[in-house]
């Protein structure tokens, strides 16, 4: 499933920073973020809404696969996202391990304190209204992308014309389309998170629709999808199966806090990559079950949150992979495919700050601000074959079915699938989206 950047690091145990906890690196506000639940055939999805400017201009359009019922909609309390964030962000640590590790007994440390309508020539039925949590939403059903697209202007939704064929492709699919408005009593106009919305529906199909939202963007998009699964034979880690993979590999010494700008240091390993991957591409940054996590952040998810989230059984049964996707307008020709691939293999990005502690056993990162320090320090930057080679992407992302076949492989054709949580950690960058995108179609509200 992808082709994996070799690790030529001091030694497999002194590069893993098993013991200590750090900081998360957080998404920008602006970035999509997504969490999703699959039991079955059973899909939860909740979306995590931080608009810029007025939150009363926020418009969503959504495909979904059946006629959604009023008890399929839910509003959560908008922290949930920024602990999701926390306890699965890419970690930056003081202290990577390396007093431990090498036997000194030293300690972690964290520095982490009804109607219808006719445009076009078809016909648009409104067939549900229902007013959930301060959002008034819409289910309707089309015969038509032109009318469709005409109801949705006429009625405040401001999408681009380039948005028609895909409406259309999802009419001929059967869809129907929920569209949400904020209630103009719901939200004050101070730029502060909206409660996530969540709805459920039953469908064969496991894909997430970003062609509607990077048809109304003017850029880049970068979305977080947190993917929430069971752990029984056939779930556990998910992928998507038709776009490239890219890994980005961790567990070195980045640079300085407060002196260099993790951020561009992030971009600077995931920007090659993606390009040669057609600038439309996804990484895993976290998976692993219940506890799984080493290193850990100092956030923590409870089973409330997992119920919250729409997962049904025991806390403790589920498993959760955090994928960061990035595309382009261009790009995002098809709507995500995803699959549950059937490992439980447990993976925590992490990078290890420059400071005295760390260089004892922890390499630089190739072309870091974190291997300039060490070489002006006198320290052995040690970077191993971390290359960041454009070719290390995986150039048959999967046959678009789902079906789990697809398995990681490196570039010496081992297969990589069940690595270990330690290894080379994919990772992109933190962008920020140019119009508020999210996988639906998300809009501005025109008045």
């Amino acid at each position: 499933m992808l082709a994996t950047l070799a690790l030529s690091f001091v030694s497999p145990a002194l590069a893993c920073p098993t013991v200590a906890t750090g900081t998360p690196h957080g998404v920008p506000f602006d970035t999509a973020q997504v969490a999703l639940v699959r039991q079955g055939t059973r899909t939860t999805f909740t979306v995590s809404i931080n608009p810029e400017g007025d939150p009363q201009d926020i418009a969503l359009v959504l495909p979904v696969p059946e006629l959604v019922q009023e008890a399929d909609l839910a509003v959560l309390e908008p922290d949930i996202f920024s602990r999701l964030n926390g306890y699965t962000g890419v970690l930056t640590m003081a202290d990577a391990g390396c007093s431990s590790l090498a036997g000194a007994g030293g300690t972690a440390q964290s520095d982490a304190d009804g109607g219808s309508s006719d445009g076009g020539g078809g016909d648009v039925q409104v067939e549900a209204e229902y007013l959930v949590g301060g959002y008034q939403i819409t289910i309707l059903s089309a015969s038509e992308s032109v009318a469709l697209f005409t109801w949705l202007d006429e009625h405040g939704y401001q999408l681009p014309d380039e948005v028609i064929p895909v409406l259309e492709e999802h009419i001929e699919q059967g869809m129907y389309f929920m569209a949400a408005q904020v209630d103009p009593s719901a939200a004050a106009a101070d730029g502060s998170f909206l409660a996530p919305l969540q709805v459920s529906y039953d469908s064969e199909l496991f894909t997430v629709p970003i062609r509607l939202a990077a048809k109304s963007s003017p850029g880049e998009q970068d979305m977080i999808l947190y993917a929430i699964t069971g752990q029984g034979e056939g779930e556990g880690r998910v992928g998507v199966s038709n776009y490239p993979m890219i890994e980005i590999p961790d567990v070195c010494i980045w640079g300085e806090p407060g002196v260099d700008d993790f951020a561009d240091f992030y971009d600077t390993r995931f920007r090659p990559l993606w390009k040669s991957a057609g600038s439309a591409a996804w990484g895993v940054e976290w998976a692993g079950g219940w506890g799984d996590c080493s290193p850990c952040s100092s956030t923590t998810l409870t089973g409330e949150d997992i119920a919250a989230l729409g997962f049904e059984g025991e806390a403790s049964e589920h498993f959760l992979t955090r994928i960061r996707l990035r595309y382009t307008p261009e790009t995002a020709a098809q709507d995500l495919v995803l699959y549950e691939s059937g490992l439980f293999d447990a993976l925590v990005t992490s990078y290890a700050d420059a400071n005295t502690l760390n260089a004892e056993c922890i390499p630089a990162c190739p072309d870091s601000p974190g291997a300039e320090w060490m070489e002006e320090n006198g320290y052995d930057t040690d970077v191993g074959d971390d290359t960041g080679d454009p070719d290390d992407i995986d150039q048959d992302p999967g046959d678009g079915e789902g079906d789990g076949d697809d398995q990681d492989v490196s570039a010496d054709g081992e297969d990589d699938g069940a690595r270990g949580m330690c290894s080379a950690a994919p990772a992109a960058p933190l962008t920020a989206l140019g119009l508020f995108g999210l996988l639906l179609g998300c809009v501005r509200r025109r008045n």
